[in-house]
């Protein structure tokens, strides 16, 4: 059906009387929205598919609501130091809340480490597809000076990340970004890719091409999951890594391949 303003607006409205898609960045779901208008039938199905999607990209990592309003009030009595072991704990804890970060902390004290390694000091990180990765920054290499920029879709993890920054005096900033629509591009040392381009190739089949090749990054660190949200790893590996391998054929590209127990690395050198 035909996407014209006053039928994209009604349709916003509806997908955003839930709860879990409230939060998403409304010209996200715009975006989004106006696509699935142009692709069903009636309003109805455009609205059930964008919810779809939605889920399909961010809402099926968190399964309930992060209680944002109580860690801000837990972080301004946190020293205002990462190094602090109740500032880890409680990092470590928060992270538990999102699928993406709660999958990774079985390996997060060695992870950064051991995939960046060659790269440090690292002086400047853009995340993309972020989740509450900027999190783990006490167990990443970075140099002293260094500086993060991260970016999701969701405005309540993006005001609580700018929090976070703030409080730890970390050169940092947050905001929200549809990676299907806009690539940043700042130059930086490292870019974050984790987890990232099964979900945007949930929308856009070229995301995770474009985001390769359009990064002004020296390096991109890549990640695919091992295995799905329930666990079943169903050739997984194999499929992401043959994958990757289409995804940069024929680039004059160094790749270091690393396997973690539940995520398929790779580092990308331009």
């Amino acid at each position: 059906m035909q996407a014209d303003e006053a039928v994209l607006e009604e349709l916003v409205k509806q997908v955003r009387e839930n709860a879990k898609y409230a939060v998403i960045d409304i010209q996200f779901v715009r975006d989004l929205g106006s696509v699935e208008l142009n692709k069903r039938s009636s309003q109805k199905e455009a609205v059930k598919a964008t919810r779809n999607k939605l889920h399909q990209v961010g809402s099926a990592y968190q399964e309930r609501p992060i209680p944002y309003s109580d860690w801000q009030s837990e972080l301004a009595e946190l020293p205002a130091n990462l190094a602090d072991e109740s500032v880890q704990a409680a990092l470590t804890r928060w992270m538990q809340t999102h699928a993406s970060t709660q999958e990774r902390l079985v390996i997060h004290k060695t992870f950064f480490q051991q995939a960046l390694s060659s790269l440090e000091p690292i002086h400047s990180v853009l995340d993309l597809a972020c989740g509450l990765n900027p999190l783990n920054l006490p167990w990443m290499p970075l140099a002293a000076d260094f500086s993060y920029s991260a970016c999701d879709i969701y405005n309540d993890m993006v005001t609580f990340l700018n929090s976070f920054f703030a409080h730890f005096r970390v050169n940092g900033s947050a905001f929200t970004c549809d990676l299907t629509q806009s690539i940043p591009q700042q130059p930086v040392q490292v870019a974050l890719l984790l987890k990232t381009i099964p979900c945007l190739e949930q929308i856009d089949k070229q995301a995770g091409r474009r985001l390769l090749e359009e990064l002004q990054a020296e390096a991109i660190l890549v990640t695919f999951p091992a295995h799905s949200l329930g666990g079943r790893s169903k050739g997984m590996v194999q499929n992401y890594s043959d994958h990757f391998s289409q995804l940069v054929a024929g680039k004059p590209w160094q790749v270091t391949r690393f396997d973690f127990l539940g995520e398929l690395a790779f580092l990308i050198r331009k």
